[in-house]
Formats: structure tokens, C-alpha cells, sequence
């Protein structure tokens, strides 16, 4: 693993370090912020084109991104691994194609990757563990994350995890995508009645 180009990028949250990774695992960003020791702040967040760019308001996935970007520029402390790893690690294609099949049908993310026989969530994070090896960060990390994938991922790459949850403003889409990953896919999500 390796950094191999690495500056400045100016949010709108502040000054933050943007760093491109490539290994044999692929390719990733990370914007970090501070010296990544004590229990740092971290996010390890797959790439929404819909929402992030072309403000669908079917997901959080904009939300989750802006309020972890904010969350760790105002700590001063911690990173952003940005994966491309769109539909849960299936693609744009496949993730267009079920959109269409939730439309159609009336259901959510899953009963659409089923309907397809899609895998719920082949993603792997051995790109992201390779990138905050890059970054040389602390092995005692706050995780920004609602997926117990990603905690147990980092945990077997020798990571200690704590894990914090940000909450944001929700519309009743994002509120019921998020019931359903709460309900098949085991997501940690307890304020969404909030």
C-alpha cells in the first residue's frame, strides 16, 4: 500500500489533507485531518453518486459524509476513508437496476438484492484497513458507523473500536432506508425515531 499523491483540499468545513491510496486491494481517499493518535475519529464511507452528487433523498449517504467531515475538522483529529463501492460493493449498473426493482415493486434495498440475487453486502474493507495503516494511525480508533461489518473488519486487522454514532435531520425516506438496513442487515441505529 501506498500514498501516492497527497495536498490540501479546502472544505467548507476547513483545511483538511487529501491523500489518493492504491494496493493490491485497489484504490481509495482519505481526507484526515491532525495527527491521527489518541483515539482518533474515523469514517469509513462507500461512495453514493445519487445522493452525494445528484442529491437523491432516498439514502443519508450525503448526510452521513457531510456531518463526518464536519465532526472530525471540528475534532482536529481523525480520517475519512472514502471507498468506491457503490450499490454495496455491486456497482452503479446493478445498484441502478435495483433501484428500478424497488420501484416497481414497492420494497426496499434488500427485498430488491434478493429479488436480483444479489449478494445484501459483499463489500470487504481490506482497502480501507490498508489505507489507515498508510495514514499511521492509531490502533485505538472512534468509528463513525452504524454497520457492525466495519467494526468487525477493523477489529480483525488488529483495531480497537469504539463506536460513535452522529445524528442529522431526516426525511421520512431516509428514516424508513434506515429502518430497513436497521432490520436486515443488522445496523446499529437506534435514533431514527428520534
Amino acid at each position: 500500500m501506498s500514498i501516492t499523491n497527497r495536498t490540501k483540499l479546502v472544505t467548507e468545513f476547513g483545511e483538511m489533507d487529501v491523500s489518493y491510496h492504491e494496493s493490491d486491494n485497489g484504490f481509495c481517499v482519505s481526507l484526515s485531518k491532525g495527527g491521527l493518535k489518541n483515539g482518533p475519529v474515523v469514517r469509513i464511507h462507500s461512495s453514493c453518486l445519487f445522493s452525494e452528487a445528484l442529491h437523491s433523498i432516498d439514502c443519508d449517504c450525503n448526510l452521513q459524509l457531510a456531518s463526518a467531515i464536519k465532526y472530525i475538522s471540528e475534532e482536529g483529529n481523525g480520517a475519512i476513508i472514502y471507498l468506491y463501492q457503490e450499490g454495496r460493493g455491486h456497482g452503479l449498473d446493478k445498484k441502478i437496476k435495483a433501484m428500478g426493482v424497488m420501484r416497481d415493486m414497492k420494497c426496499d434495498t434488500a427485498e430488491a438484492f434478493h429479488h436480483l440475487n444479489y449478494e445484501l453486502d459483499p463489500r470487504d474493507y481490506k482497502i480501507a484497513v490498508d489505507a489507515l495503516k498508510d495514514l499511521n494511525i492509531c490502533r485505538e480508533i472512534r468509528l463513525i458507523s452504524n454497520n457492525p461489518r466495519k467494526i468487525i473488519a477493523l477489529e480483525r486487522s488488529g483495531f480497537k473500536v469504539k463506536r460513535l454514532t452522529l445524528t442529522y435531520p431526516l426525511n421520512e425516506a431516509t428514516k424508513k432506508y434506515l429502518q430497513s438496513k436497521k432490520d436486515k442487515l443488522g445496523h446499529v441505529i437506534d435514533w431514527i425515531g428520534k
